[in-house]
């Protein structure tokens, strides 16, 4: 069944796209069907994102599908990630009424730990149809996500609890089939009567020895493709420990270039594009693994207070050339452990990092990290320092950040939008002008991101579609 645009004007750029995504994955004859959240489609997602499941084999094709549609209705790719059960695509859109984000996920299997609890074949069976969308069945909904939580050994939320008893109630022999040669029949029907019951979230996690048991008997129902799948698991763990997929950057620019608003309209519109919960960590300076130096003169007795004034940010004098050094490596002790225990985790997570300032700071403004060391020398200690993806610079007209702020006079100004200038012209840093509107300055460092992340999908998905 192939769902037919409505002849009715759609109301939304979201509309529209959905309805040509499944009226032209239908077309294409792939095999497919929503996952999950799909009452409201194809008006609206209704969701963070779409979950659909297809045969591997028309993975690619999929993709296409996807592509073609991003270059038909000017989307860009803000992100594309894909392993060995999932190929995730973020569309995002800039239209008069703000940005659009779209979502796409697609799954090849229902998989945990790089061993198959259900194969793509097995979910695209006893289909369910919506506005002509083929979406997969009540039993294949919950055996997704609940076997997923056994193995995981974690609740599911308590929101399911009325949904998934309903889904036990009507489905109880296709599930105690697929249950018992997991679980054994005893467990499988104590987990199905408790489910019934609505105690889904308040049942506890299987024991290790169980969960293992049934991570082997699905590893071996697999036969021949298990053997690829996991090998693929672990390449793909291993793959986003050496080059993580998150999105880190830094703002960074003199006292009244007005930072702090333009990155809040950059945090609500990366929620758009990647999940309103995909920020992990936002830092100011330095990730702060380390207490700062004050703290540890006042714990030492050298001091008897710390000086909190953030009014006046240049107002200790700097430190000698010892003083200075043992300062700035004080800091890069802080800014490597800090990348390795709050930054690449994260990272790591496909989530995004940001920072309020960074160690750019350290170079354009030494004299706010009470250092005085030649240029050339902090520019080459920032070799050993790891750096955001995304470095920018805040430029501001003198008098505009005087009329914010009065910290800084003209001339420290001056100085400091020169300094940054000269990082970003030795491509350390990308220039941002913030004369007026800050969401404008926001929407341009959000754009210049995914402009990037969307040649680098493109160029991926040369090599997949060939």
């Amino acid at each position: 069944m192939i769902p037919v645009p409505s002849s009715e004007p759609l109301p939304t750029a979201e509309s529209e796209m959905l309805s040509r995504l499944f009226y032209d994955l239908s077309l294409a004859q792939i095999d497919y069907a929503v996952m999950r959240n799909h009452e409201q489609l194809p008006v609206r997602v209704g969701a963070r994102d779409i979950d659909v499941v297809v045969t591997p084999s028309h993975l690619s094709q999929a993709i296409g599908v996807v592509a073609r549609l991003a270059a038909e209705f000017g989307y860009r790719f803000a992100n594309h990630y894909a392993d060995e059960r999932l190929a995730q695509l973020a569309l995002v859109k800039r239209t008069a009424n703000g940005l659009v984000g779209l979502q796409i996920d697609f799954f090849t299997c229902s998989q945990v730990y790089g061993v198959e609890l259900l194969s793509a074949q097995e979910m695209l069976q006893d289909l369910r149809w919506h506005h002509g969308i083929p979406v997969v069945s009540e039993a294949v909904m919950l055996l997704d996500k609940w076997l997923f939580h056994l193995a995981v050994g974690k609740p599911t939320h308590a929101k399911y609890d009325p949904i998934f008893a309903a889904v036990v109630a009507g489905n109880w022999s296709k599930l105690l089939e697929k249950l018992t040669p997991l679980l054994g029949h005893g467990v499988a029907r104590r987990q199905l009567d408790l489910i019934r019951a609505g105690s889904a979230s308040a049942m506890p996690p299987l024991p290790l020895q169980q969960r293992l048991a049934l991570l082997f008997g699905a590893w071996r129902a697999q036969r021949g493709r298990g053997y690829l799948l996991l090998p693929r698991f672990l390449a793909h763990r291993l793959r986003e420990r050496i080059r993580p997929h998150g999105t880190w950057l830094s703002v960074s620019g003199p006292d009244g270039a007005g930072k702090t608003t333009v990155i809040e309209f950059v945090l609500a519109e990366l929620g758009l594009a990647y999940g309103a919960d995909a920020l992990a960590h936002r830092g100011h300076f330095r990730p702060s693994v380390l207490p700062r130096i004050a703290e540890l003169a006042v714990a030492a007795g050298a001091k008897r207070t710390v000086d909190s004034d953030y009014s006046r940010p240049h107002r200790g004098s700097p430190s000698g050339f010892i003083g200075s050094l043992v300062r700035l490596c004080y800091y890069l002790a802080d800014y490597v452990h800090g990348y390795h225990r709050l930054v690449r985790p994260a990272l790591t997570e496909r989530r995004i990092v940001l920072f309020d300032r960074y160690y750019h700071d350290v170079i354009a403004d030494p004299g706010r990290s009470r250092i005085r060391l030649p240029n050339w020398l902090l520019r080459g200690f920032a070799r050993l320092v790891p750096l955001p993806s995304y470095s920018f610079f805040i430029s501001v007209r003198p008098e505009i950040a005087r009329a914010r702020k009065q910290e800084l006079t003209r001339d420290q100004i001056e100085r400091l939008n020169a300094a940054y200038g000269d990082l970003a012209r030795r491509g350390r840093m990308i220039e941002i002008t913030n004369n007026g509107f800050a969401h404008e300055a926001a929407s341009a460092i959000v754009d210049h991101i995914f402009a990037d992340r969307d040649r680098a999908t493109r160029l991926k998905l040369k090599a997949v579609l060939r």
